[in-house]
């Protein structure tokens, strides 16, 4: 890999770290969205540092040609990881309208039965 990608994956690797150390204080990110975003950081902030083993691993093992793709499969491997934390927080969420809709209904008709409504 050229000197122009690792120093750009190591600044940009740099910044997402600040970036996310400051929402971390202000207290406006939840810790697992820091997680993921943290490994993404450490993934690029590695690239220059482990470059001779992602050229292995790409090459040797996957067989690519060029060992800057191993670049694109981690994001997109980590873009796939955080769609289905995505999904899965919203398929809890979506569980849990659910109850509070059911919840609310039974809550509506108790209270109509309690208090008759004037004419």
């Amino acid at each position: 890999m050229g000197l122009k990608i690792k120093l750009i994956s190591l600044l940009i690797g740099l910044i997402f770290v600040a970036f996310i150390l400051r929402f971390i204080r202000k207290s406006s990110i939840r810790p697992s969205y820091a997680f993921l975003w943290i490994m993404v950081s450490l993934f690029l902030i590695s690239i220059p540092i482990l470059e001779p083993w992602y050229k292995f691993l790409a090459t040797g093992i996957l067989g690519l040609k060029d060992a800057r793709n191993i670049i694109y499969i981690g994001l997109i491997g980590f873009l796939l990881v955080y769609v289905f934390y995505l999904t899965s927080l919203i398929s809890r969420m979506n569980d849990q309208i659910q109850v509070l809709i059911s919840f609310t209904a039974i809550l509506e008709k108790k209270l109509k039965d309690i208090m008759p409504e004037d004419k």
